[in-house]
């Protein structure tokens, strides 16, 4: 399915306190003002694609999630899935999207976690073995089958994510809206979620959208990243393009005794920092000589060398900072 934002802008209107006037006035008197999430936003994302949607809180990654998923409509522009509006037509597209929100229940809070499947399958009209064979595959997937006889209200949070994630996939969507999906999870969870969804770009290559403020998700899944940041969007692009913003910087990180005296390095690296036990280079790929390399792995006092690119996350903070 295909996704298209044209010049959406999103307002709210919003009653707080005055900031002003004495403390029985704040309490009962309400100031109404405009808040615009949204400020103009172009976006097309492409049968198949799966793109990374991130920007810190409040950017408006939920507002275009929901716009998207028909649940709010636009104050201004146009969006569009399948060339549809989604809020018009949002009983026909909710039988090919599935939306997953960390703030959003999808299961019947009381019941067995079984039967809010049984209920998801009368709701999408799935085929009794297709039910049965994509729910089993998605339980021992995600190992949650010890807890399908468990209301929902007493999963724990990873538990109840992965669960909600299986009857979000149940009825085999081709849109997958996934908004913060591994937000408060161990890294068991995480992975398990990430494990499926790669899986599932390379079997049924669903369109998938995931916002979320964890890069670890976006790189596992997505190949594209779409940066908003106060409601415009400030980058869009393929995340090997986006490394390559890096240029050829590197890092040598050096492990070694206390107090060791380290090889004088080639004058354009410069010491980024010094601790009693390790010491941190920058440099421009390239400048370091392997000779120089070969005497660091040698050196017995020397425990470990590494060499690092720029991770993802300190190349979008660094355009955040640039942008500031």
């Amino acid at each position: 399915m295909r996704v298209h934002l044209e010049s959406v802008h999103r307002s709210y209107r919003v009653r707080r306190p005055p900031e002003t006037g004495g403390r029985l006035g704040r309490l009962f008197r309400r100031v109404s003002s405009e808040v615009e999430a949204l400020k103009g936003v172009d976006l097309r994302v492409d049968e198949g694609e799966a793109v990374g949607y991130i920007g810190l809180n409040g950017a408006g990654k939920s507002t275009t999630m929901k716009l998207i998923a028909g649940i709010l409509t636009p104050t201004t522009g146009r969006v569009t899935v399948d060339g549809r509006d989604p809020h018009a037509d949002r009983r026909r597209l909710s039988a090919r999207l599935g939306y997953l929100a960390a703030q959003r229940a999808s299961l019947w809070w009381d019941l067995p976690v079984k039967d809010s499947y049984e209920l998801l399958r009368r709701v999408y009209d799935i085929e009794p073995a297709v039910f049965r064979r994509r729910r089993e595959h998605l339980v021992d997937r995600l190992g949650i089958g010890r807890y399908l006889d468990t209301p929902v209200r007493e999963l724990s949070l990873g538990n109840r994510t992965r669960a909600e994630l299986v009857g979000t996939l149940l009825h085999a969507p081709r849109l997958l809206l996934l908004d913060e999906p591994t937000i408060g999870l161990d890294i068991f969870a995480r992975e398990a979620i990430c494990g499926v969804l790669r899986d599932l770009r390379q079997d049924t290559a669903p369109t998938v959208l995931v916002a979320s403020h964890d890069l670890r998700d976006v790189e596992a899944i997505c190949d594209r990243i779409v940066m908003i940041d106060d409601g415009r969007l400030v980058h869009d692009g393929k995340i090997d393009e986006l490394r390559a913003l890096g240029g050829g910087r590197r890092t040598l990180v050096i492990h070694h005794a206390a107090g060791h005296q380290l090889p004088l390095l080639p004058g354009p690296a410069h010491v980024e920092e010094r601790t009693g036990m390790i010491t941190t280079y920058g440099f421009t790929q390239g400048e370091l000589p392997g000779e120089l390399l070969a005497a660091l792995f040698a050196d017995p006092r020397v425990d470990d060398v590494r060499i690092e690119a720029p991770s993802l996350e300190s190349l979008i903070k660094g355009m955040y900072l640039e942008g500031a």
